[in-house]
């Protein structure tokens, strides 16, 4: 098989998953830096939930011994996942997210290749992949969500189970921090350095675990994360996971200045790149001292300074960062009149909308 042929068919593979790979120029030499010609003709036979070494062999047919070899090599790559699931290792192969286009960066190193990739990505952004996380115009249903601190909520009994971070986070099996992909990528691009902290890509479970074996993570205790949590908060980042009920995977910490979600939507106009919280910003125009420091924190430039701060209820999309730096406690979260999402489906029921709106065949 020739080398181009290969990567055509590894995009394709790629392009089955929720979030694809749509294939421009910058795709293929994204795949032909992170792929050996040999690793992508494995690739475009490998499944995108875990898998034995037996079932991988007889579905691949390669040798269990040059299989194995294989796959360790390309999980310390990045572009193949293993996990160890009832004393059983497992592996699979990464997608674009969560997977191959954050791999590179989450340990924080620049490098040649690094900087190389960051300038492909954040044209493979402009150029199409910002519209098929955000759907293409094709699916009305985000993969992600924007969850609030409950600090910020100004009646804590009104937020669903699925919101409550801190219990989500107390409940998640393994904890780990990397470095964000997104504000990495900007800076190893040549397009400016991010104000914010970088360490505070919260990963969770059998991932995180995968993360820190590598090396592109580290592990942390409850405790710790969600002091990340609050930090990130504080310092004006947005919480955003998935938009499911499945077991806690990731939590993006994001700004408005680099991250793929906010950028999506503020500079690329893609409405569905995350859900918003069942939350809208509130303002106690009695208290409010008009100091403008929400306004100049909000994310989605929501809010605006009148004879108090007056909130857009149609843009705030109820992440909270205009809570903690109000110094007169006169906004806070309240539950919208109608919840924007009453209930979030498991990870399976999820995947299927998605994929039945893209008109994509199972291929995991």
């Amino acid at each position: 098989m020739s080398s181009s042929t290969v990567y055509d068919e590894l995009v394709e593979h790629l392009n089955s998953m929720p979030v694809g790979a749509p294939k421009t120029a910058e795709l293929i030499e994204i795949l032909k830096t992170l792929y050996t010609d040999e690793e992508a003709e494995l690739a475009v036979k490998l499944p995108f939930l875990p898998m034995n070494l037996d079932g991988l062999a007889d579905r691949t047919g390669v040798e269990k011994g040059k299989l194995k070899g294989m796959l360790e090599s390309m999980a310390d790559k990045g572009i193949a996942a293993v996990e160890t699931l009832a004393d059983e290792k497992m592996y699979r192969l990464l997608p674009t997210v969560v997977g191959f286009s954050e791999t590179p960066f989450w340990a924080g190193k620049r490098t040649p290749e690094t900087e190389k990739l960051a300038k492909l990505w954040r044209n493979y952004a402009r150029n199409g992949f910002v519209h098929e996380v955000g759907g293409a115009g094709l699916s009305d249903t985000p993969m992600t969500r924007v969850i609030p601190m409950e600090e910020s909520l100004s009646d804590p009994r009104k937020v669903a189970d699925y919101e409550r971070i801190a219990d989500t986070v107390k409940g998640s099996s393994y904890q780990a921090v990397a470095h964000c992909p997104c504000r990495l990528m900007r800076d190893y691009a040549g397009e400016g350095s991010c104000e914010h902290n970088t360490e505070n890509c919260l990963h969770f479970g059998s991932m995180a675990q995968y993360m820190v074996e590598k090396g592109m993570a580290r592990q942390i205790t409850v405790d710790e994360t969600l002091a990340i949590l609050k930090r990130s908060n504080e310092e004006g980042l947005v919480h955003i996971t998935g938009n499911n009920q499945s077991e806690l995977a990731t939590i993006c910490n994001c700004c408005a200045d680099a991250c793929i979600f906010l950028t999506g939507l503020l500079s690329m106009g893609e409405k569905n790149m995350f859900a918003r919280s069942n939350h809208v910003s509130v303002v106690d125009a009695d208290t409010c001292v008009v100091c403008g420091t929400c306004e100049e924190r909000c994310p989605v430039d929501a809010i605006t300074m009148e004879d108090s701060a007056v909130v857009d209820a149609d843009k705030c999309i109820g992440c909270g960062v205009c809570y903690p730096t109000c110094s007169t406690e006169s906004i806070t979260l309240a539950a919208r009149p109608e919840a924007e999402q009453k209930d979030v489906p498991p990870m399976m029921e999820l995947v299927t909308k998605v994929m039945n709106d893209k008109k994509r065949e199972f291929k995991f």
